[in-house]
């Protein structure tokens, strides 16, 4: 387990609780998605993750150090990109590495690795440019260069693409991915971009008022919350279609959706009834010589799983 948190709370003085009872599971190789809401706790969570922040009650362990005992020694296995990176524009892409190289290794210039670094993020051309000439693109790749910079064994970015146009968009999710593929570092990222985390991550977590609401996989909070397996359908004639499809047991329902058909199945298929009703889907169109152009299994986004999961979660009350 990279990082697992039991019990987790932070209760400001004044006696607003940001995060209540928060258990995350995330396991090394991870590409994690953290969501909620606006205000929900999650710039709360990363701070106490990475050490800014005392927790008021609970345990973090993060790559089997416990964060409360060992503050200190957190710093040397994980990297942050905050949502505000606070650059020094003055300094080059070379000199600001080097800057926080000497952080961490007061006697070592590490001129291979911060060159290595430039590369991978795309900015070797530009490691004698100052930060302050840098695009918002070019100063986030920066900031995730840095934040390799005591090779970590997991990085938290806070909204990593926000403001970025879809080209850097891109850019950032696939230099994460490589990232966590070619350096096997854990990835932890907050967006409210949900794309980002369709496209990105392996597992999520969603919390609402500082509670956890859901944690798991896409896939099977995809499953979770598809009442129904669905199929979209397009064929040479859809009205006929419906007639026809709407006689095969275990269908449910069928409807018009843009110029397709979307065909519910009844609940608790296992997979080979499925495979059954699909087969006798085609066979029942084949033999009314109708052409099936289009066949597709209809599966939620990350935006769908993440309305419907704060919405049933009742002002955040559920655990």
């Amino acid at each position: 387990m990279m990082i697992q948190t039991e019990h987790l709370e932070k209760i400001y003085k004044n006696g607003f609780k940001a995060v209540s009872d928060l258990s995350l599971h995330v396991e090394a190789g991870d590409i994690f998605g953290f969501l909620g809401p606006n205000g929900a706790g999650k710039t709360t969570t990363i701070r106490m993750l990475d050490g800014l922040l005392e927790p008021t009650n609970g345990k973090v362990i993060i790559n089997g150090i416990d964060i409360r005992k060992n503050p200190i020694d957190i710093k040397r296995v994980v990297g942050v990109v905050p949502e505000s990176h606070g650059y020094y524009y003055w300094m080059t892409a070379n000199e600001y590495l080097q800057y926080f190289n000497s952080l961490f290794n007061s006697k070592d210039s590490n001129d291979k690795y911060i060159n290595y670094l430039l590369e991978k993020v795309g900015l070797s051309e530009k490691r004698n440019v100052t930060v302050g000439q840098f695009s918002r693109g070019m100063k986030q790749r920066l900031g995730i260069a840095k934040s390799l910079i005591n090779k970590p064994k997991v990085i938290f970015l806070d909204e990593p693409t926000l403001g970025l146009d879809p080209r850097g968009q891109k850019e950032i999710q696939q230099l994460l991915l490589d990232i966590n593929k070619n350096d096997n570092i854990t990835v932890f990222i907050t967006s409210h971009l949900l794309k980002d985390i369709e496209v990105m991550c392996n597992k999520v977590c969603i919390i609402k008022n500082g509670v956890l609401v859901e944690q798991g996989n896409i896939k099977e909070l995809q499953n979770k919350y598809m009442a129904h397996y669905t199929m979209l359908l397009q064929t040479s004639d859809n009205d006929k279609s419906v007639s026809l499809l709407n006689g095969i047991e275990r269908i449910r329902s069928i409807a018009p959706f843009e110029d397709k058909l979307e065909v519910k199945f009844v609940r608790g298929l296992t997979d080979t009834q499925i495979g059954e009703v699909k087969h006798q889907m085609l066979s029942t169109l084949f033999m009314a010589n109708i052409d099936l152009k289009e066949m597709s299994h209809k599966s939620l986004s990350m935006e769908d799983i993440f309305f419907k999961a704060t919405e049933t979660a009742q002002g955040g009350t559920k655990q």
